[in-house]
């Protein structure tokens, strides 16, 4: 079964993760770590009258009106829909308990008729199954449940009303639209199954509610243990232990009140976002929910980079959220290679995701990290327990030199799509190597092995200046030594041949690509390599707002000629050259781009990693952590720089 790539609104508590559509389908569901694994294939909930001949309609399919919000500061979520043919107002409330294994879900139903309906509920619930791990289910009589199980998990749907006819496989989805289930059949080899629920004469205007958990564990006896205590639960207590939990969630965190309504709240929501996209076991930062499996558009994204990361702890601690950034940079340790360096992504539990490539700027990111969190915090116990992992990456970095040109050596960009010899690869490189020296300075380490980095570091700062800049234009270049075709010969006759390892493979490089991209402001803005009043960094900045301006939606591209998603101007690019704007001084264009930012969001407050260039409606990936990174970067920057005024006219 095919899947929505766009996850409209998100639910979770840190170990699980809820990915709903804009009409109130579950599509994913991940525990017991936010990335994997993902245990729905389809779940759908049908509303019918048994004394009437209309069918069963499907709450998330149909030409309903609905709506959907969260409730203020907090991660419950209120899909409403209006089911015409029935006369009924349903509104399905979902949320994660913050402390347990536990998705609730619960309608409330309004008979908004002149005539008396007997209700019925359905719920049909397809569980991920395959050769190698086979979904099963059974119909548990003790828990009044339908569970599926699978080789390491299994799962209860139950509910707090008494279930009236169950269905083991033989097409449960179609048994609900018919409003009849067979349940001879209490367990099998299939991976669906289906319940109904009786819920009496619903006379004119009368409410009535059903609540459903859906309880995980590992072991069958002890879910039916914590099904059974969930059940004992009523749904106001449930509901209140949630609320409660994400109402206080902010007491510890740094308040930002901009007096802007949408503006705050898309700070509120990017500090909620945060919490759920922090994996509650390990520390790793998911850079977004799944949005395509099948990989039919891109490389997938349920991961953690560490270039997204570095960006995303410096928001965390710009909203306070120290212990957050100190568990990541905790993960990046245990995760780090024994060679000293970071692959490409991970999974939530530190084993390498598919990859495709070393990309080197993460590995200097990582470094440059951890001492911008120790700037922030001061705790020089931190920068002890890092020590080992700083030392291993620092000396990786200054051998994985290339001795012709004295940059790092050739991998992939930052947008994982060349290999090369990039500025903003080299900039991170510089930057990380600064920071291990300055971290190893901090603990009081010799200053043989610290100058040797710091050496480094201004040998290779002077090869950027070196190989990096046009002589001609005056900016800087993207990349020199560079596969700008990875499926065959270089369009470029402008080419020399290079090593690509130690077993003598190689292959044809162009020698420089000079396309604007707004990774050029990285040298400056994250790195500090340069000053943003530097000549190249002023001349490339203005060069690319020029060039990367997206004329009819606002909002910056990412590189000269992106097609990705369609080729759109992304959240991040823009907030991006923001932040480059604050460092100048230049606080209204940055509060200008900023404000589209702000547009871009969703009603649910939510950021997109890309906004059409057509109409400026959020697209693709949402929501995009790295994204509200961004955002809270630039709003943190402009309330430092102008205050809130700034954001009077946004």
């Amino acid at each position: 079964m095919g899947k929505p790539y766009i996850n409209n609104a998100v639910i979770g508590n840190g170990s699980m993760l809820g990915c709903i559509t804009e009409s109130g389908e579950l599509i994913r569901l991940y525990w017991p770590e936010i990335d994997y694994p993902q245990h729905i294939e389809k779940m759908l909930t049908g509303f019918f009258g048994f004394n009437n001949n209309t069918g069963t309609i499907w709450f998330s399919e149909g030409d309903h009106e609905i709506t959907q919000r969260y409730v203020e500061k907090t991660n419950i979520l209120e899909t409403s829909a209006v089911l015409q043919k029935l006369n009924l107002s349903v509104t399905q409330t979902d949320f994660c308990l913050p402390d347990s294994p536990v998705m609730v879900r619960r309608y409330y139903v309004k008979n908004t008729g002149e005539d008396n309906i007997h209700l019925g509920i359905g719920l049909a619930s397809h569980v991920i199954s395959n050769e190698i791990d086979i979904g099963c289910s059974m119909f548990d009589f003790y828990l009044d449940a339908l569970v599926h199980y699978r080789h390491d998990c299994c799962w209860a749907i139950t509910s707090d009303i008494e279930v009236r006819e169950f269905q083991i496989g033989n097409n449960p989805f179609g048994a609900v639209w018919e409003r009849k289930l067979n349940g001879i059949d209490s367990i099998g080899m299939s991976p669906d199954g289906a319940l109904l629920w009786d819920m009496g004469i619903l006379q004119p205007g009368a409410e009535t509610g059903l609540t459903l958990h859906m309880t995980f564990s590992t072991s069958l006896n002890e879910l039916k243990k914590t099904a059974l205590d969930i059940k004992q639960m009523s749904f106001d207590e449930l509901y209140g232990i949630t609320k409660r939990y994400w109402n206080n969630f902010f007491s510890g965190f740094i308040n930002t009140f901009t007096g802007n309504e949408r503006i705050d709240r898309i700070y509120e929501r990017s500090l909620m976002l945060f919490k759920l996209m922090s994996d509650k076991k390990t520390g790793g930062i998911l850079a977004s929910p799944e949005t395509d499996e099948g990989f039919t558009q891109c490389g997938r994204y349920a991961y953690c980079w560490c270039r997204d990361a570095a960006f995303i702890t410096r928001a965390f601690d710009e909203a306070g959220m120290y212990r957050e950034t100190e568990r990541f940079y905790e993960w990046a340790r245990n995760v780090q290679d024994i060679e000293g360096f970071w692959h490409q992504r991970y999974f939530m539990n530190g084993n390498v995701a598919p990859s495709w490539g070393i990309q080197i700027d993460e590995t200097g990111a990582i470094l440059f990290g951890i001492l911008d969190h120790f700037n922030y915090v001061n705790d020089i116990d931190f920068l002890k327990r890092m020590w080992s992992a700083v030392e291993k990456a620092a000396d990786f970095l200054i051998r994985f030199i290339d001795e012709e040109t004295g940059l790092p050596c050739p991998s992939f960009d930052l947008w994982e799509e060349r290999m090369g010899e990039h500025t903003y690869s080299t900039a991170a490189v510089i930057a990380g190597l600064r920071a291990a020296s300055e971290i190893g300075r901090r603990l009081g380490v010799s200053d043989e092995k610290t100058q040797k980095w710091l050496k480094a570091a201004d040998s290779i700062r002077e090869a950027l200046e070196k190989e990096l800049v046009d002589k001609t234009t005056g900016l800087f270049l993207r990349s020199v030594r560079t596969k700008l075709n990875p499926w065959g010969a270089e369009p470029s006759s402008n080419t020399v041949w290079i090593t690509v390892n130690s077993k003598g493979y190689s292959r044809d490089v162009t020698l420089a690509d000079s396309r604007l991209d707004i990774s050029l402001i990285g040298p400056s803005v994250p790195f500090g390599v340069f000053e943003y009043d530097h000549a190249v960094v002023e001349k490339t900045a203005k060069k690319i707002e020029d060039a990367l301006y997206c004329s009819k939606a606002g909002g910056i591209y990412r590189y000269e000629d992106d097609s990705y998603a369609g080729g759109n101007p992304w959240i991040v690019s823009t907030l991006w050259l923001a932040l480059y704007h604050i460092e100048a001084g230049n606080v209204q264009k940055a509060a200008d781009y900023f404000k589209w930012a702000v547009k871009c969001a969703t009603h649910l407050y939510l950021l997109p990693e890309q906004a059409d260039k057509n109409d400026g409606k959020a697209c693709w990936v949402i929501p995009l952590t790295w994204s509200h990174a961004m955002y809270i970067l630039v709003l943190k920057g402009l309330m430092k720089k102008a205050g809130k005024h700034i954001f009077d006219n946004i």
